[in-house]
C-alpha cells in the first residue's frame, strides 16, 4: 500500500522542478493528483505523464482563478485532502532597485496566493476531520538571501502563517508543515557562477525534496515542522 492511498493531493506549480517531483512521488504513493501551472496546456501535458492525474491551469495570484482551481479539483475528485503550496516567483533585485510592482507581485504570488489556497480547502478538510497542508519555503525566508528581498519577505511571512495555522487547525485533524526546499531551481540559476558553483556539490536533488515532502504530508502527528530535504528523522512531535 502507498502512503497516500485514497488521498487527493493538489500541488501548485507542479509542471516542473520540485513541484513536479512532488506530484510524481505522491501519485506513485497512491494519491490522486491535481497538477497545476499557470498554463492549462502545461498542466495537461504533465498530468498526462502521471497515472490518474488531472491538470488544471490557474494563476494563484488571481483570487478568482484560485477559487476556480479549487472548485475544479473538488469537481474532479470530490475533495482535496492534501494541499502543497509550491508555486512561487523569485526575482533577484538589489533592494534599492525593487519596484513597487515587483514587491507587490512577489508577495501576491508567494504569500497571498498560498493564503487564498488554504482558505479555500480548509473548510472541506475540517468537514472530513483530516487534512495535510505543506507550504514550500526557502532558506531565504529563514536566514535571508542577498538580492532576494521581496522573495525572502514573502517566504518569511509564509513561515509565520504556517506555524500559526498548525496551532489553529490541529484540533480539526489538519496538519500544517513547511519544506525548506533546496535544489537547482530557477531562483538559484540567477546567481552568478562564483556564488552558485560552490553550492552544486551539496545541492539536494528534486527526489530528495519530494521524499521529505511525502514524509511531512503522510506522517500522522507531525505538524508545525520545517524540514530541509533529508531531515525526515528530525520531525517527530507537535509544534
Amino acid at each position: 500500500m502507498g502512503q497516500l492511498d485514497g488521498r487527493v493531493a493538489l500541488v501548485t506549480g507542479s509542471t516542473r522542478g520540485i513541484g513536479r517531483g512532488i506530484a510524481e512521488l505522491f501519485a506513485a504513493e497512491g494519491a490522486k493528483v491535481i497538477v497545476n501551472g499557470r498554463r492549462q496546456d502545461d498542466a495537461d501535458a504533465v498530468a498526462a505523464t502521471i497515472p490518474g492525474a488531472v491538470g488544471i491551469g490557474a494563476d494563484q495570484s488571481d483570487l478568482e482563478q484560485v477559487r476556480e482551481l479549487c472548485r475544479k479539483a473538488q469537481e474532479a475528485f470530490g475533495t482535496v485532502d492534501v494541499l502543497v503550496n509550491n508555486a512561487a516567483v523569485a526575482p533577484r533585485t538589489a533592494i534599492t532597485r525593487v519596484t513597487d510592482d515587483e514587491w507587490m507581485d512577489t508577495l501576491l504570488v508567494d504569500l497571498t496566493g498560498p493564503f487564498w489556497m488554504m482558505r479555500e480547502v480548509i473548510p472541506g478538510m475540517k468537514k472530513a476531520g483530516w487534512g495535510s497542508i505543506l507550504n514550500v519555503t526557502s532558506g531565504a525566508g529563514i536566514s535571508g538571501t542577498a538580492g532576494f528581498a521581496s522573495y525572502s519577505a514573502a517566504k518569511g511571512g509564509l513561515n509565520g502563517l504556517s506555524y500559526t495555522l498548525a496551532l489553529e487547525l490541529g484540533r480539526f485533524g489538519i496538519r500544517v508543515n513547511l519544506l525548506a526546499a533546496g535544489a537547482l531551481t530557477d531562483m538559484l540559476r540567477q546567481l552568478p557562477p562564483e556564488l552558485l558553483d560552490p553550492m552544486l556539490d551539496s545541492m539536494p536533488s528534486i527526489e530528495a525534496n519530494a521524499r521529505t515532502a511525502l514524509h511531512l504530508v503522510a506522517t500522522d502527528g507531525v505538524t508545525g515542522q520545517c524540514l530541509h530535504p533529508g531531515q525526515e528523522t528530525a520531525s517527530a512531535g507537535q509544534p
